[in-house]
């Protein structure tokens, strides 16, 4: 008499759950790393939306007279709620050695996060004598 074979052995369903599982596992990581880089494409669009507003409210004009009255910005959070708008010039070393030639650092920065994480770009402004 034969016996005919019904179901699946142990072995097999083991090893069946174990390739699910594995699938599973990868799949999980692949979203986790997606989700981070949503996260941080919105956090970097959102930085962006903030220096251009900052831009339109404190433009660094073309006529500038006295660059360390007219460029500095003091600490703005009125832009957007959650971050911070601030832009700072370099003071210029008084060396007499070294001739001045009219270039300013001037440091947009946006933090958020109470401060403990930020953007900053640097510009360099040249006023000719």
């Amino acid at each position: 008499m034969k016996r005919s074979r019904q179901g699946f052995t142990l072995i097999e369903v083991l090893l069946a759950t174990m390739i699910l599982a594995s699938g599973l596992v990868a799949l999980l990581t692949c979203l986790s790393t997606c989700i981070e880089m949503i996260s941080a494409s919105k956090k970097v669009h959102e930085v962006q939306y903030v220096f251009d507003l900052a831009e339109l409210e404190y433009p660094i004009k073309d006529d500038i007279k006295d660059v360390e009255e007219e460029v500095p910005v003091d600490i703005d959070s009125d832009l957007v709620e959650g971050y911070t708008f601030e832009r700072t010039v370099d003071e210029k070393i008084d060396n007499p050695d070294i001739e001045d030639d009219g270039l300013w650092t001037v440091r947009s920065r946006v933090s958020w996060n109470y401060g403990k994480q930020f953007e900053e770009i640097v510009q360099y402004i040249r006023i000719p004598k």
